[in-house]
């Protein structure tokens, strides 16, 4: 198993589970030290939709000239993005992006069950909230696109509710402060929270006392394959054998797997969160609150609150822009002005992740060409959301078990 994010620290459970002998090759010090870190927080089946929306190269092209664009392009990202965009933008008709969607979110229902299941059966611990996310909106007609995405999701199982401006500070009493600028808002019941980096470090504690071995500080060079099949990996110039490997390493999957002849169409996508110490607060929030048009949230994990958001495409460069920064600031603000006023911000933790996303908004999950390699890998701005969903399906696949999703349109041979 190569990386130890979200994606291959369940990954590896699962395969513990099995009765499969599973090592964790993690190139950084600890495990969950790189998007999984300090994502969004969210587990949110409600927001399967991917961001090549129709219509989403405006957006692209107008970011190229505005700093506090939601969803940025670099334009000197752009040579090293043609490939993918043009496969983004092939993905971004209404059929194929709805499509996309149900598929997303028949992974993301099953995925919730999953982290509901490990959750309860080993008592993890990392600050799991369940008390759903609200979708708010300043007006009418911004209601109204989501609103018809969840209606065409609901035959599919989403729960979701309309309210109105007074059933939205009830929902959340701590918007009370806004109240006079809120239309109305999406509750969705089923919805989550959690701190990824908390939950990776508890479930790979599970993973060695089962009899999993978990090696941080080792970076895997290469995939060794003899007669065209996977024998192994090599580390410092070592081969480490292994039947079948698994290569879950997010945005270093692609060059991991090309040398192979392998071509998974991923690109990192930047997002920034911050995270604030609230504990002095008397009243504090209850609910996720998502403002779609930032596609940015604000997220309670007990004594903490975590801003995440916004999408920018420039690479491997993790540099933290300020406006980007200032864009978060600014919506803790519009949201709750009161918590915004309350704490220092100087004392924020300030965190950019790369997201590993996938040309037409599904992960790639399942065997490869080459006999013995899989990958999971490319899930985006659902990393969180999908991770024991998506590793549930590919250790069904590895052993040989019948799926509880159509693995179909998430192949890696697509």
């Amino acid at each position: 198993m190569i990386g130890g994010g979200l994606a291959g620290i369940t990954t590896a459970y699962e395969l513990v589970r099995r009765g499969f002998e599973t090592v964790v090759y993690e190139a950084r010090e600890d495990v969950a030290r790189e998007t999984s870190y300090a994502n969004g927080a969210m587990l949110t089946p409600a927001m399967s939709d991917p961001w090549n929306a129709p219509g989403v190269y405006k957006h692209l092209a107008a970011s190229l000239f505005n700093s506090r664009s939601p969803m940025k392009l670099r334009l000197g990202t752009v040579p090293s993005m043609f490939t993918w965009g043009l496969r983004f933008l092939r993905n971004s008709t209404a059929a194929r992006h709805d499509a996309a969607t149900q598929a997303s979110y028949r992974l993301a229902r099953h995925s919730l069950e999953c982290t509901r299941a490990l959750r309860e059966q080993l008592g993890l611990q990392y600050d799991a909230a369940a008390r759903g996310a609200l979708k708010l909106f300043h007006s009418q007609a911004g209601m109204q696109g989501p609103l018809a995405m969840a209606r065409r999701l609901e035959p599919l199982g989403l729960r979701f509710e309309v309210l109105d401006r007074d059933a939205t500070v009830q929902a959340e009493p701590e918007l009370e402060a806004i109240r006079d600028r809120i239309s109305g808002a999406l509750y969705f019941p089923d919805d989550e929270s959690g701190d990824a980096l908390k939950f990776c470090e508890a479930l790979t504690q599970v993973i060695v006392k089962s009899g999993g071995i978990v090696r941080t500080g080792t970076c895997v060079s290469s995939i060794a394959v003899e007669r065209g099949k996977v024998i192994g990996v090599v580390i410092d110039q070592e081969l480490h054998q292994a039947c079948a490997v698994v290569v879950a390493a997010g945005n270093a999957t692609p060059q991991l797997v090309r040398r192979l002849g392998i071509t998974l169409p991923i690109q990192p996508a930047k997002g920034y969160t911050l995270t604030f110490d609230i504990s002095h607060l008397e009243r504090r929030p209850l609910l996720s609150v998502i403002d779609d048009a930032l596609h940015a949230a604000v997220v309670p994990l007990n004594a903490r609150l975590r801003v995440a958001g916004t999408a920018e495409f420039a690479g491997m460069d993790k540099t933290l822009h300020a406006e980007r920064v200032e864009n978060l600031l600014a919506l803790l603000g519009d949201i709750y002005p009161h918590i915004a006023a309350a704490i220092d911000r100087r004392h924020a933790d300030v965190w950019a992740a790369l997201r590993p996303m996938s040309a037409d908004g599904l992960p790639f999950i399942g065997p490869t060409r080459v006999p013995g390699l899989f990958v999971n890998a490319g899930h985006g701005h659902l990393g969180w959301t999908l991770a024991a969903g998506s590793a549930n399906l590919l250790a069904d696949l590895i052993s040989r078990q019948e799926p509880a999703v159509d693995p179909g349109p998430y192949r890696a041979t697509r």
